[in-house]
Order: structure tokens, then C-alpha cells, then sequence
């Protein structure tokens, strides 16, 4: 997983407008191809597609290619594909696969693996991995392999995609600690105090610019993810804003059918009515939700705790008093609160079912990636692409996205020593002081959020539980349910209502084929 880049929402579209784009795509990726053939190359080039908010396409003669190439003996490509919050990606590679022109190697989205797997369209890694890819296969721990294992819908136990593992807290919620400092408060540490400084972001000017009207305490994205925190305080466990499975009474349960998950909606429900939560929170794209934060108007979020280098970054462009700290999770009494890591952040890679060269090529090239002695060069990139020699001997790096040629293939792996040391091979390099002052503070950030993490007990539970039940796996009652409860169309004690239709709609046999696979994965 690329962490320097946002990730996100889950598209979903008729299959009128899937046409539509199909017969548009073909013809663009077609012309595309055309044209990389033109500037062949001897070697291997592989066609990769992951999570990305660049403009810039990668191709087969570019810098970044050439790169890989002479490192590996691998190049790739890449069209421009914008993540735009997982929407577009979703319906273009959804696209490229229907219509038959299957990336080589591609980041699955929400559970489609499942499928190409039956279709047979994904290789088997099983054998090739410890061949291939020694460095990948030996780091990654056997109970998540094991975990991996079961994901396999025919019950053969084979391995058809590689993780992106963080063993570690991941993710976590910050907050502005130059705005804190204005308003003449501190970091909350109980939700009665967190809600007192939402209200002084809102009304005293915190962001320092005259205006004491622009200021957005906390905001969230449509379908209300990346408020994480806020169902987190009351022991909801949710991944980016999606229901998450854990136990609960002992049992594993998806936590939107929770008592926890009722009391985290009235909850928000308050800080909604209170102006506290934006009203745009359910109406916001990625790139809105984005801009509230890089235009020093958002004063406390949440989302991956190694993304914070590129909020801050932007943010100074604007305010050059940012200061940036973890917020952890507010206590709520009675409840124990946490924020969920799944140590398998999801299915990273998949490699398209289509000759021997292909599997190998793929896994040779993220192999090396993930050899420890290869992190430096890895975390660095390709000069010229994503950083920038300085006349002093140090290094700039390149802190626009959407610019730079999306640095794809990186480690699968990572603990938080891991994740310190490229920050520091980074940092070492760095002669730019803000810069400088934005790693540490990234690294503080990683660091303070640790002792909020709790692995949850469905952490790595296969998308197949949702078979013929595609409404469950979409979310869709659970999202109507939870945005009007919210924004107050509807009344509490809805939500009741909400777990009873669940339930009837297929809820109580995905949970049984959730608890199956749980007691499965514990009895190996």
C-alpha cells in the first residue's frame, strides 16, 4: 500500500453507465498500449494498477520504470487511474476487467478478489512465494498467511493475494495543536472535553485568520467515513468507516448491529445538531474533505497516521504555525474505547492469471521491495521522479501527489520500527527545516496513537461470508439507516428497526459463515 496516498470510498454504478465506460476505456487504454509498444524495451513490463491520486501516467520508458527496471529487471506501467476515494477506481478497473484487458498486477477493491478467484483469473501464489518472493513469504507471520488461506472460496486453502500487513496501529485521529493553543486548551482526554474544544474551534477564531465563521471542528466523508474515532470511543470497530467484525458478548458480531454502535450514533447525532460535525460530513468527496483540511479550515480528523506528513505539508503552504498532534481516543465512561487495527489492511496485490513470466516477474518485483536491504533505495524512489537532489548534498522530496508519478512498489510489511526507520532514512537525507519538522511530528503522531490500537478478532475475514448477499456486503441499509439517525430524519430508536431488517435480509447467515471461519481460524 502506497501510505503517502489517501485511500477510500467504494463506487457503485449501473450497469448502463459500466457500458458506457467500457466502450470509452477500451479505446483509450487501446490507443495507450499502442503507444508503449512503440518504446519497447528489452525486459519484462508489467501493467500495474493500485491506489493512486496522480496525474502523471507511468510508462515503460519513464524515470520511475527505468528505475525498477534496472534494480529488478522489471518495469511497469500504469495509466492515469485517480483513486478519487476508491470511486473511480472501482469502475475503471471493474471495467478493464470486463471487457477482458486484466491489469498484470492490480490492488483488488472491497472484496472483488473473491470472485476473480472463482473465475479463475487470479494466479495461485501458493508455490511461487516462497520461491520468488523469500523476503515477502518469510516476514509476513503464518497466522496471517493462515488467515490468507481461508480467504480461498473453493476450500483448497491456496494463497491468491498478498496483504498489505501493518503490524501496528495504522490509523488514528488528530488534532490541531496551534488551534488548541489559541483557544487556550489542551488535548481532551474524556469526550466531555473533546466536545468543549469542538465548540472553541467553532466559535473563537482557532484557525487564526480574522474570520471566525470558516472554521470546521471535525468533518467526515459521504457514506460518514473517517470519523472513526468518534464510533471508536464507544468500542465500535470500524475500518475507514466501515462496520467492522469483533467480539462482542463474547461473540464475533459486526459491530453495526451493536448496542455500542447505538450509542455511537446518538452521539454523533449531537455533535451534528451542535454545528460540532460538519452538515456537509455526508455530501463530502475525497477531494472536499481534503481541501477542508490542506485550506487550515478543519481542526480535528482522522485517517492514517503516516499520511501525516503530506496534511501538514499542504497545510503550511497556508499556515506556517501548523502544529499537528495525535488526539488518541476520548475515555467515555462505561465503554472501552479503541481504534481498530486489522493487521491485514486488505488484499494489497493480485497477480492476473496469465502465464508463468507474468507470476514471477510480478513477485520478483515486490520481493525486492520488501528486502530490508533494499529499504533505503525503496523509501527514496527514483531521483528526479520523487525527490530532488539539493545543492547542499541533502534531498527535497516531492510533496504534490498529484504530480509525481505514484511510487507503487513498496514494502507489504511493516511494524512500527520498521515504518520509524524509513521516516528516519528519509529524514536523514532532508535539509529542508520544514520538512524536517513534519517528519518528527509525523513519527510523534505514530507513536502516540499505539496504545489506542486493538486487533479485531475478524481481521482478515474472508469477503466471501457476503456471497448472495450482496445489500449486506454494499452496506447500503446500514448507511441509510446511519445517515438519517444522524442528521436527525429519523429518531433513535430506528436503529432498532435497522438490526431486526438486517437480520431478515441475510444478516444471520453471514454471521453464522462469520463465526464458522473465526472458530476455524482458531482451531489451526
Amino acid at each position: 500500500m502506497n501510505r503517502y496516498i489517501v485511500i477510500g470510498n467504494r463506487l457503485t454504478s449501473c450497469i448502463g453507465l459500466l457500458l458506457f465506460l467500457t466502450v470509452i476505456f477500451i479505446g483509450c487504454d487501446r490507443e495507450e498500449q499502442q503507444e508503449l509498444s512503440e518504446t519497447e524495451q528489452k525486459g519484462t513490463y508489467l501493467e500495474v494498477w493500485g491506489t493512486s491520486s496522480s496525474e502523471v501516467p507511468i510508462r515503460k520508458d519513464g524515470k520511475y520504470s527505468a528505475y525498477l527496471m534496472e534494480r529488478t529487471g522489471v518495469g511497469i506501467y500504469s495509466p492515469v487511474v485517480l483513486w478519487d476515494g476508491g470511486r473511480g477506481y472501482a469502475q475503471r478497473l471493474n471495467t478493464r476487467i470486463a471487457s477482458g484487458q486484466i491489469p498484470d498486477l492490480f490492488q483488488p477493491w472491497l472484496g472483488n478478489e473473491a470472485a476473480l478467484m472463482k473465475q479463475g483469473m487470479l494466479a495461485d501464489l501458493t508455490d511461487e512465494l516462497p520461491v520468488y518472493a523469500p523476503h515477502i513469504w518469510e516476514q509476513i507471520p503464518d497466522a496471517i498467511w493462515e488467515a490468507v488461506r481461508s480467504s480461498d472460496p473453493t476450500g483448497r486453502r491456496r494463497i491468491y493475494y498478498i496483504p498489505s500487513v501493518h503490524d501496528y496501529t495504522y490509523y488514528g485521529p488528530v488534532i490541531r495543536k496551534d488551534w488548541l493553543d489559541r483557544v487556550g486548551m489542551e488535548v481532551p482526554k474524556s469526550k466531555e472535553q473533546y466536545v468543549e474544544v469542538l465548540r472553541a474551534f467553532r466559535d473563537q477564531d482557532a484557525n487564526g485568520n480574522g474570520d471566525p465563521h470558516d472554521e470546521v471542528p471535525l468533518s467526515g466523508r459521504e457514506h460518514g467515513r473517517w470519523i472513526d474515532h468518534l464510533f471508536g470511543m464507544y468500542g465500535v470497530a470500524m475500518w475507514e468507516g466501515f462496520p467492522a467484525w469483533h467480539l462482542y458478548d463474547g461473540q464475533l458480531t459486526y459491530s453495526a448491529v451493536t448496542s455500542n454502535m447505538k450509542d455511537a450514533l446518538a452521539f454523533i447525532r449531537e455533535l451534528y445538531a451542535e454545528g460540532l460535525l460538519d452538515p456537509d460530513t455526508f455530501l463530502n468527496s475525497a477531494s472536499d474533505w481534503l481541501e477542508l483540511i490542506h485550506s487550515d479550515r478543519m481542526g480535528s480528523w482522522f485517517h492514517i497516521n503516516d499520511n501525516a506528513d503530506i496534511r501538514m505539508n499542504r497545510i503550511l503552504n497556508v499556515n506556517k504555525e501548523m502544529e499537528l498532534v495525535p488526539l488518541g481516543i476520548p475515555e467515555v465512561a462505561g465503554r472501552e474505547g479503541f481504534i481498530a487495527i486489522t493487521r491485514i489492511n486488505r488484499p494489497q496485490w493480485v497477480v492476473a492469471a496469465k502465464d508463468e513470466q507474468t507470476t514471477r516477474a510480478a513477485l520478483k518485483l515486490l520481493d525486492w521491495a520488501s528486502n530490508p536491504a533494499n529499504l533505503a533505495d525503496v523509501i527514496m524512489g527514483a531521483e528526479g521522479v520523487h525527490y530532488q537532489q539539493t545543492a547542499e548534498g541533502g534531498v527535497t522530496f516531492k510533496t504534490e501527489p498529484a504530480k509525481t508519478e505514484t511510487k507503487f512498489i513498496l514494502p507489504v510489511y511493516f511494524s512500527l520500527s520498521d515504518a520509524l526507520l524509513s521516516n528516519e532514512l528519509i529524514r536523514q537525507s532532508l535539509r529542508d527545516e520544514d520538512q524536517r519538522k513534519v517528519s518528527e511530528w509525523r513519527d510523534a503522531i505514530m507513536i502516540g496513537n499505539q496504545p489506542f490500537g486493538q486487533i479485531i478478532a475478524g481481521d482478515g475475514i474472508p469477503s466471501s461470508i457476503y456471497e448472495d448477499y450482496p445489500e449486506i456486503r454494499g452496506m447500503t441499509l446500514y448507511r441509510e439507516y446511519m445517515t438519517k439517525i444522524v442528521i436527525g430524519d429519523w429518531p433513535l430508536d430506528k436503529f432498532d428497526e435497522f438490526v431486526q431488517k438486517w437480520e431478515q435480509m441475510g444478516g444471520r447467515e453471514v454471521t453464522e459463515r462469520a463465526r464458522l471461519w473465526y472458530s476455524g481460524l482458531r482451531s489451526e
